[in-house]
C-alpha cells in the first residue's frame, strides 16, 4: 500500500570505518563506508573518486628507482629529482619545461667522492635564510645543499659523515647520522649550514635513543624514537633544552611524519597519533586519530615494511597520503573535513594502484605540485587527469548495512536515488547487497548509473581547480531496484579512465514486509 512506503536517507560523511559493529554503523554512521578504495573526502561534499597521475616528465637519466623528488619553488623551475647515475656522479637533476628535459646538477664541487651503493631514499629539506636552498641527505654520502647554482657538501670535521635525517630549526641545520651513531643529534652553527664547529655555536646532543625521525613543529624540534618522543626548545646552543614528551610511545616509520591541520601526525604502533597543543601550557595531545580503521594500521605495522612508507601532503585538499613502492600494495588516504555537526575530523580511505619510492609536494608560484617517483625511474605528477598513467582507476565505495531501525523486519526495496556531482561523462556500476551478504539471500543483478553531458573543468591547473562551468546536469540518479531483505548495502564501483565523480548522499524507498 502507498501509505506503507517509507524513505531512508544518508549523507556521505565519516569515511572508511572498519572497527564498528554491523548493527550500529548502519544506524549511527549511515554515511560512512565499510569499504572505500580510491575515494577521497570531497571539498564539495560526499566522496570523490580521486584524480589520476601522469608521467609528465620523461624518465630520469640513470638506473634503478627514483631515489628522491623535491618541489622547490625558487630553484630553477621548482622540480628536482634524483636517481643513481649509469656512469659518473651526476645523480641530481632539475626539470626544464621549455625543452622538456632533465638537466644534471653540476656536482663536481663535491669534495668527498660520491657513492651510490646502499642508498634507499634521498630526503630533502627546503629552507630560505638568504635565498632558496635545498638540503639533501641519503645515509651514505655527506649532506649537501643546492641553491640553483652551487652544490655544496657539508664536510666539516665535526659534522656527521653519512647523515640519513635532516631538518632546519631556528636557523640551524640538524642532522642524524646513519649506523651506530643514530642517537646523536648534530646541529650547525647559526645561519651557517656548513659549519659544525663548537667555536661557532654548533654542537651535538645525545638524546638517549636511536632517532627514527625529526620534525620542526611550531617552536619545537620533535625527536622521535621507536618508544620515545622528545622535543628540543630554545634558540641556540646557549639555551637549547631537550624535554621529555613520552617514554611509552614512538614513531614506527621515518617518513610517516607530516604536518596537517595544525597537528604533527605520525604512525605509532597502534595507528596515527597527533602532536598538538592542549589547554595545559607546554603539554601535548597524543590521542589516536585513526580509531575508525585501527585494525588496518595494526596490520600495517606488524605485517608490512613500514620503513617503505612514502608520505605526501595535498595542501589544497587538507589531505595526506601514505603509499608504498609496490603498486599492488594498499596505501591510505586521510583528509580533514568539517562534518554536518560543524566539527573538523579526519576521514580515511584506502589507495590502490599508486606505487611510489619517494614523493613531495609544494607550491611553484601559486600552483601546488604533488609529485612522486617510482621503481622504474619515472617522475609522475599526482592529482591530475583521469587515469593512473594511462591505466584504469579502480574505485569502490560500499555503504554500511541499513536495517531501518529493525534488523529482524523484512523490507521490500523499490527505488534508490543517488545524489552525485559529475565532472564529465562517467559510468558507475551499482550493486545491491541484502542481509549482510548472506549466501542464502538472492541479490539482484548490478545496475548502471550513466552520466553524460556533465560539466567540465576549465583550465584546471592554472585557473581554479574547484570551479566547474556549465553546471551539474544530473545531480540525482534514480534507479528502480528489486529484492527484499532485513538489511541492505549499496556498492558503487568503477574501473575506467572516465571523469571523476562525487557520491554525496542516497535515498532509499522501501515498504515494510513481514517478520520471519
Amino acid at each position: 500500500m502507498a501509505d506503507n512506503l517509507q524513505i531512508f536517507k544518508a549523507y556521505c560523511e565519516g569515511g572508511l570505518n572498519t572497527n564498528r559493529d554491523l548493527l550500529s554503523q548502519g544506524e549511527r554512521q549511515p554515511g560512512s563506508a565499510t569499504r572505500m578504495v580510491n575515494y577521497e573526502p570531497s571539498i564539495t561534499g560526499g566522496y570523490r573518486r580521486i584524480s589520476g597521475y601522469a608521467n609528465n616528465y620523461p624518465n630520469l637519466p640513470g638506473t634503478g628507482p627514483t631515489l628522491g623528488v623535491c618541489v622547490a619553488g625558487g630553484i630553477h623551475e621548482g622540480i628536482l629529482a634524483a636517481r643513481e647515475p649509469t656512469t659518473g656522479d651526476e645523480y641530481l637533476h632539475w626539470w626544464e619545461e621549455a625543452t622538456s628535459t632533465w638537466n644534471a646538477v653540476d656536482v663536481s664541487t663535491a669534495t668527498v667522492p660520491l657513492t651510490f651503493t646502499g642508498i634507499q631514499r634521498i630526503r630533502s629539506v627546503r629552507y630560505n635564510w638568504s635565498g632558496a636552498r635545498v638540503l639533501f641527505v641519503d645515509g651514505v654520502n655527506p649532506a649537501a645543499t643546492y641553491d640553483g647554482t652551487t652544490y655544496t657538501q657539508i664536510t666539516d670535521t665535526n659534522a656527521p659523515t653519512s647523515p640519513r635525517l635532516a631538518e632546519v630549526f631556528k636557523r640551524h641545520v640538524f642532522l642524524v647520522n646513519s649506523g651506530s651513531d643514530g642517537y646523536n643529534l648534530y646541529f650547525s652553527a647559526p645561519s651557517d649550514e656548513t659549519s659544525f664547529s663548537p667555536a661557532n655555536g654548533a654542537g651535538v646532543i645525545n638524546v638517549g635513543f636511536n632517532i627514527v625521525a625529526i620534525k620542526t613543529f611550531r617552536d619545537s624540534l620533535f625527536i622521535f624514537g621507536r618508544n620515545h618522543i622528545r622535543k628540543l626548545t630554545g634558540n641556540n646552543i646557549a639555551d637549547f633544552v631537550v624535554e621529555e614528551v613520552t617514554n611509552d610511545l614512538g614513531c614506527m616509520a621515518t617518513d610517516s611524519v607530516v604536518e596537517m591541520g595544525g597537528d604533527l601526525v605520525f604512525l605509532g604502533p597502534d595507528g596515527l597519533r597527533p602532536i598538538s597543543a592542549t589547554d595545559k601550557i607546554g603539554d601535548v595531545n597524543l590521542e589516536t586519530l585513526s580509531k575508525d580503521i585501527q585494525s588496518y594500521f595494526i596490520d600495517l605495522v606488524y605485517n608490512a615494511n613500514v620503513e617503505d612508507i612514502v608520505s605526501v601532503i595535498i595542501r589544497g585538499k587538507s589531505q595526506f597520503r601514505y603509499v608504498f613502492p609496490d603498486v599492488e600494495s594498499q596505501g591510505v588516504l586521510a583528509g580533514l573535513r568539517m562534518n554536518s555537526n560543524g566539527n573538523m575530523s579526519y576521514e580515511f580511505g584506502q589507495l590502490l594502484g599508486l606505487g611510489a619510492t619517494c614523493a613531495d609536494s609544494g607550491y611553484v608560484g601559486n600552483v601546488e605540485y604533488v609529485i612522486h617517483g617510482d621503481e622504474d625511474g619515472k617522475v609522475h605528477r599526482q592529482d591530475v587527469g583521469t587515469s593512473f598513467d594511462g591505466e584504469d582507476i579502480f574505485s569502490l565505495y560500499q555503504t554500511p548495512f541499513y536495517h531501518m531501525g529493525d534488523p529482524e523486519l523484512r523490507k521490500n526495496f523499490l527505488k534508490l536515488s543517488t545524489y552525485l556531482r559529475a565532472e564529465g561523462d562517467c559510468s558507475i556500476v551499482t550493486g545491491i547487497v541484502y542481509d549482510y551478504e548472506s549466501v542464502d539471500t538472492l541479490n539482484p543483478a548490478n545496475y548502471d548509473i550513466t552520466l553524460t553531458g556533465a560539466a567540465s573543468y576549465y583550465n584546471e591547473a592554472l585557473y581554479d581547480s574547484t570551479a566547474i562551468f556549465d553546471g551539474n546536469p544530473a545531480p540525482v540518479s534514480k534507479l528502480n531496484i528489486a529484492g527484499s531483505g532485513t538489511s541492505i548495502s549499496i556498492k558503487y564501483v568503477t574501473n575506467d579512465t572516465n571523469a571523476s565523480h562525487s557520491i554525496q548522499g542516497l535515498v532509499l524507498l522501501f515498504s515494510i514486509n513481514d517478520r520471519r
